[in-house]
């Protein structure tokens, strides 16, 4: 077991848990990253000793750009770096459940009925939160499934890994993190207020940060072997099957209920177990389907912000292209701000919140460039 560095310092551990949904569109067996809709983490702190803290806390995370930060020894990349957001904290695991685990099933008027499949397991394990010299990690080691797979590498999920996790200041802003409106921003408390000050990042010194629904945090890509050892710390890591995968205990997942292949043998599920799994999907109300104010379906905040593809090329359609995401961005402000001065409708914030979360590693040359882009973040 690793001894304790007098450098780090261990914040908070517990169970870990990643998850992938598959695109609306996707009707046959899911092979890689571009049938993927969302990918999600959940973490489960305990109190220290093993076992659940007596004020559960279950945190639901989205990943941006479907994966975790790579970890490049030697090199500085800008896919060693990604954001996560915090989309629900419940004390109660069947919030859980309900939101990504349970298929669900809408009526549109030009598609008829839309289903929307339920999230698949693909990672179990145990983290740690570190307070390590100047910074803190987020550190975890993979049980399930024992050896990573074709499944766990579209995703960057290794068997150990450890990535640097600060919290964004909600009221500065930072080029790749969406700027939320003052109804959607973090409900921090005073005390934490006044700790970022005018930062625009703060260390996971205290875990009650990640908490707060609408927290963004940027993780960086730090170390993928040794974990334990370099950061003095123990994970108390355990040998998992299927009959004793923490996804039944803690999520109350019932067996078969969910497709276990990706967990169990490290590649995506078949149409076969896909179709064997698929439990009777609830109906969605007309606030509810994704892309409207108030949806739920993958994540309250991040259905929200799934602005149609229409609405942005609409807006875009006389913009001159080449352009990079920022070009794009300026844009948009531009005919919003022209908009407001003519008294005409303005263009909604989550529009131009959308756009900002392109990928910003490229030129977008034609409408299809920036098109295929938002089935990237979706």
């Amino acid at each position: 077991m690793a001894k304790l560095n007098v450098t780090s310092k261990q914040i908070e551990q517990g169970d870990i848990f990643f998850f992938f949904r598959p695109k609306i569109e996707a009707t046959e067996e899911v092979k890689g990253i571009e049938e993927v809709q969302r990918f999600y983490m959940v973490i489960c702190p305990e109190d220290g000793k093993g076992k659940k803290a007596d004020n559960k806390v279950y945190r639901l995370f989205l990943l941006g750009a479907k994966q975790l930060p790579e970890i490049i020894e030697g090199k500085t990349k800008s896919t060693e770096r990604n954001w996560a957001l915090n989309i629900l904290t419940t004390s109660d695991p069947e919030d859980i459940k309900q939101e990504i685990l349970v298929p669900a099933e809408y009526s549109t008027e030009t598609r008829g009925k839309r289903r929307i499949a339920a999230a698949s397991p693909i990672g179990e394990g145990k983290y740690s939160i570190v307070q390590h010299d100047n910074h803190t990690e987020l550190a975890y080691i993979l049980e399930l499934p024992e050896v990573p797979g074709p499944t766990q590498r579209e995703f960057e999920i290794k068997k150990e890994a450890s990535y640097i996790i600060s919290v964004k200041n909600p009221d500065i802003s930072v080029k790749g993190f969406a700027a939320f409106s003052l109804a959607r921003k973090p409900q921090y408390s005073k005390d934490i207020v006044e700790k970022f000050g005018n930062r625009r990042w703060i260390n996971v010194d205290d875990p009650q940060l990640l908490n707060y629904e609408n927290t963004q945090v940027l993780l960086i890509g730090a170390r993928k072997k040794d974990v334990e050892e370099e950061l003095g710390i123990d994970i108390d890591e355990e040998k998992e099957t299927l009959n004793s995968s923490d996804l039944y205990r803690e999520l109350m997942i019932i067996k078969n209920q969910v497709p276990m292949e990706s967990l169990l043998k490290g590649k995506f599920p078949s149409k076969k177990e896909l179709d064997a799994s698929a439990a009777e999907a609830k109906e969605l109300s007309k606030d509810e389907i994704p892309g409207r104010k108030g949806g739920k379906i993958g994540g309250k905040v991040a259905s929200t912000k799934a602005v149609s593809t229409a609405a942005i090329t609409k807006l875009l359609s006389e913009i001159d292209l080449p352009k990079s995401r920022d070009g794009l961005v300026e844009y948009a402000e531009k005919v919003k701000s022209k908009a407001r001065q003519q008294g005409r409708t303005g263009v909604p914030q989550d529009i131009i919140d959308t756009i900002k979360e392109l990928p910003n590693d490229r030129s977008y040359y034609t409408m299809a460039d920036v098109t295929k882009a938002l089935g990237e973040i979706r």
